[in-house]
C-alpha cells in the first residue's frame, strides 16, 4: 500500500516537473524594434516596458530596440532582425491597411469616440480586422491631436493654407492630398529634420501632436509670431505590427486588450502635453471655421478612398461610432455606401463640368500662352539686336582703341627715331668739330713748325754770314 502511495506521489511529482519544465522551456525570445525620437529612455521606450513582465506570462520574453529614425525600424522589421515593429500609422499602411486608415483625417473626432474605436478593434470578432497576410495590428498607442502648427497666425483658415509650404513626413499620402486640396506646396521632411526646417522657415506648417511641442523644440518655429490651430485634424497612432508566424495565435488579441486598460495613461500624457504648450500660442477657431474644416477633412479622406489609400472597411466603422455618438450630424442621415453614390454621381457632373472649365481654361491658358511666347520672342528679337549692337560698338571702340594705341605706337617709335636721328646728328657735328679743332691744331703746329724751320734757317745763315764774312775781311 505505502509503496503504490509512493509511486503515485512520484508519477504526480513527475507530472509537475514536466509541466514546470515545459512552461520555462516554452519561452521564446521575440524583439521589437521601437521607434522613439529621444531613444532608448524615451517616452515610447518607457511605455512598452511594462509589456515585459506581462509577456512573460504568455510565454515570450520581449527584447525592445530603439530607433530614433522610424525609416530605419522599418528596414531591420524588414530584413527580419526584429519580429515586431513600433512606427507611427503613415508607415503602417503598407503592412495593414486598416491600421494606417485609423489616423485618417476626420474619421475619429473626439476623445469618446477614440476610446470606443480602440475598444471595438479589440474585440476577438473585430480581430480579422487587424489583419493582413501574415501581419497583425497588435497595439493601437494614440498619441495625441494632430494640430497645425503655423509659422503666421494670420494662417488660420483652410483658405489660408493656399501658397503655404506644408511638411510632408514620410511621404504621407493624406497629407499630400491635404495640400493639393488647399492649394499648398508640399516640402518632404522626415523626424530628424521637420522641427529645424519649420525653425528656419523652410516650413511653413506642420501637422503635429502637442507631444512634439516640447519633444522637438516647436516653439523655436513658432517664435512670436507662430500659433497652433487649436481645432483638431485627426489623431495621431503609434501602432505595433507583428509577423503572425512569430508569435502565439493569441497575441495580438493579448496585446490590444493590455493596452486598452491603459487608455487613460495615454490620455493623461496627452493632456499633459497641451496644458504645456503656452496659451498664446492657441489659435481660437470659431464654429464656421469648424465646419469648413471638417467639410474639407472628408473631401481628403473620402479621395483617399477613391484612390485604395484609405481602408473603405474602415472609415465606415468609425463612421458608425461618430453616429453613434452624435446621431444630429448631417452625415448620419444616409449610409456611406448611399452617400457615395450619390456622391460619386454628383462628383461626376462636377468633374464634367470642372473638366469643361479647364479645357476652356487652357484654351485660353494657351492663347494667352502663344501670346506671352510672341511677346518673349518679340522681346527676345529686341534684346538680341541691341545686343548685336553693343557688340558692334564694342567692336568699333575696340577697333578704335587698337588704331589710336597703334598710333601712339607709331609715333613713339618716330619721335624715338627722330631722337635717334638728332643724337647721331649731334655726335656727327661734334666729331666735325673735334676733327676741325684737331685741323687746327695741326695747321697750328704746322705753322709753329715752319716758323721754327724758318728761324732755325735764317739763325744758320746769319752764323755763316758772321763766318764768311770774318773770313773775308781776315784774306
Amino acid at each position: 500500500m505505502r509503496s503504490t502511495l509512493v509511486c503515485k506521489r512520484n508519477l504526480v511529482f513527475f507530472f509537475l516537473l514536466t509541466i514546470f519544465s515545459h512552461s520555462v522551456f516554452a519561452i521564446e525570445d521575440r524583439t521589437f524594434c521601437v521607434w522613439d525620437p529621444v531613444g532608448r529612455t524615451g517616452p515610447v521606450m518607457t511605455f512598452y516596458s511594462d509589456v515585459i513582465p506581462k509577456a512573460q506570462a504568455w510565454g515570450l520574453r520581449l527584447k525592445f530596440v530603439a530607433f530614433t529614425e522610424e525609416s530605419d525600424a522599418v528596414k531591420e522589421f524588414k530584413a527580419g532582425k526584429c519580429e515586431a515593429v513600433v512606427l507611427t500609422s503613415i508607415l503602417s499602411r503598407q503592412f495593414v491597411q486598416f491600421a494606417g486608415t485609423m489616423d485618417a483625417i476626420g474619421a475619429i473626432n473626439s476623445q469618446e469616440g477614440l476610446e470606443l474605436a480602440i475598444a471595438t478593434l479589440s474585440r476577438p470578432r473585430a480581430g480579422n480586422l487587424m489583419i493582413e497576410g501574415n501581419y497583425e495590428v497588435v497595439t493601437t498607442f494614440p498619441v495625441g491631436s494632430m494640430y497645425a502648427f503655423v509659422r503666421d497666425r494670420a494662417t488660420d483658415t483652410i483658405e489660408d493654407f493656399a501658397g503655404k509650404k506644408l511638411a510632408i513626413l514620410n511621404n504621407d499620402p493624406q497629407m499630400r492630398k491635404f495640400a493639393d486640396l488647399a492649394g499648398a506646396s508640399k516640402v518632404n521632411v522626415t523626424l530628424s529634420d521637420f522641427a529645424d526646417k519649420f525653425e528656419k522657415g523652410i516650413v511653413d506648417i506642420l501637422i503635429m501632436p502637442a507631444l512634439a511641442y516640447n519633444t522637438f523644440e516647436l516653439y523655436k518655429g513658432l517664435g512670436e509670431a507662430g500659433g497652433i490651430i487649436d481645432y483638431r485634424l485627426y489623431y495621431g497612432m503609434l501602432q505595433t505590427i507583428s509577423k503572425r508566424n512569430k508569435f502565439p495565435e493569441d497575441f495580438g488579441f493579448n496585446m490590444r486588450n493590455y493596452m486598452l486598460t491603459r487608455l487613460k495613461e495615454m490620455n493623461k500624457m496627452v493632456i499633459d502635453a497641451e496644458e504645456e504648450i503656452p496659451e498664446k500660442y492657441w489659435i481660437q477657431t470659431n464654429q464656421f471655421v469648424k465646419d469648413d474644416i471638417d467639410h474639407f477633412s472628408k473631401r481628403v479622406r473620402m479621395s483617399l478612398q477613391d484612390s485604395d489609400v484609405n481602408n473603405a472597411t474602415a472609415l465606415k466603422l468609425f463612421w458608425k461610432i461618430r453616429c453613434r455618438l452624435d446621431p444630429s450630424r448631417g452625415e448620419c442621415k444616409v449610409s456611406p455606401d448611399q452617400m457615395s453614390k450619390r456622391e460619386k454621381q454628383s462628383e461626376g457632373k462636377k468633374r464634367e463640368e470642372v473638366r469643361q472649365a479647364l479645357t476652356q481654361k487652357k484654351r485660353a491658358q494657351k492663347k494667352l500662352e502663344e501670346a506671352s511666347v510672341a511677346r518673349e520672342q518679340e522681346k527676345l528679337a529686341l534684346e538680341q539686336d541691341r545686343i548685336e549692337k553693343e557688340r558692334l560698338e564694342k567692336e568699333k571702340l575696340e577697333q578704335e582703341q587698337a588704331e589710336l594705341a597703334r598710333q601712339q605706337q607709331q609715333l613713339k617709335e618716330d619721335m624715338l627715331a627722330l631722337e635717334q636721328k638728332r643724337l647721331e646728328q649731334e655726335q656727327l657735328r661734334l666729331g666735325q668739330r673735334q676733327l676741325e679743332k684737331e685741323k687746327l691744331e695741326l695747321a697750328q703746329e704746322r705753322l709753329a713748325l715752319e716758323s721754327t724751320k724758318q728761324e732755325l734757317q735764317q739763325s744758320n745763315r746769319s752764323i755763316w754770314e758772321i763766318l764768311f764774312g770774318w773770313m773775308w775781311s781776315w784774306i
